[in-house]
């Protein structure tokens, strides 16, 4: 094996090091808590041996929120926005619901929330293109139909985290998709309960 390919393989061991001692950090601790001293540490790297392949911490957690909303992305590129609302809500329920436990806890942990916020800005602007197709509605329009859709399916993912997920996963997305594109009215259990 040559010198190069070599050099290549411990640099990616080396940043595989470095990326799942920060998620297991993440875990375990909030992101204001995590230092290179300590992650270093943990990893058993130098600081000069992470300096190589990160200029810093926030350069992880970038890296980690391009990959978050990336999964969405692939999972919703060719969807379209005026006839594919049901299959987008779906697909953003399911791929949160999906994840791991890091994943869940960036998303439904108070603490993190600006990291939240930063996933949710980017899948915002990925639906920006899926709403394009909704004619001449004006942009402002559009900001305030995004802002809906992203904020209560996010919100209803919280929420049945947070309710430990007792109902199963195909009847929660089930709900969740005919509330976002129907409203509650929808829903013959609201509408059959008296007020």
């Amino acid at each position: 094996m040559n010198a190069q390919k070599k050099e290549n393989i411990r640099t990616q061991k080396t940043c595989a090091l470095i990326r799942k001692t920060f998620r297991e950090m993440l875990i375990e601790m909030d992101y204001n808590q995590i230092s290179i001293k300590k992650l270093t540490e943990r990893a058993d790297i130098n600081r000069r041996t992470f300096y190589l392949h990160y200029g810093s911490i926030d350069e992880l957690l970038n890296e980690l929120i391009d990959e978050i909303a990336d999964g969405y992305i692939k999972m919703t590129n060719s969807l379209n926005g005026y006839y594919d609302q049901r299959e987008i809500a779906r697909a953003f329920l399911l791929y949160f619901a999906q994840q791991d436990e890091l994943h869940e806890k960036i998303i439904c942990n108070s603490n993190f929330k600006y990291i939240s916020d930063r996933i949710n800005r980017r899948i915002s602007d990925i639906n920006q293109g899926h709403i394009d197709d909704l004619g001449k509605v004006s942009p402002y329009l559009k900001n305030i139909i995004i802002a809906y859709l992203n904020m209560s399916c996010l919100g209803m993912y919280r929420r049945w985290v947070a309710d430990k997920k007792r109902i199963p996963l195909d009847e929660f997305v089930n709900v969740a998709v005919n509330l976002v594109c129907n409203g509650v009215l929808s829903m013959p259990e609201y509408l059959n309960s008296s007020f």
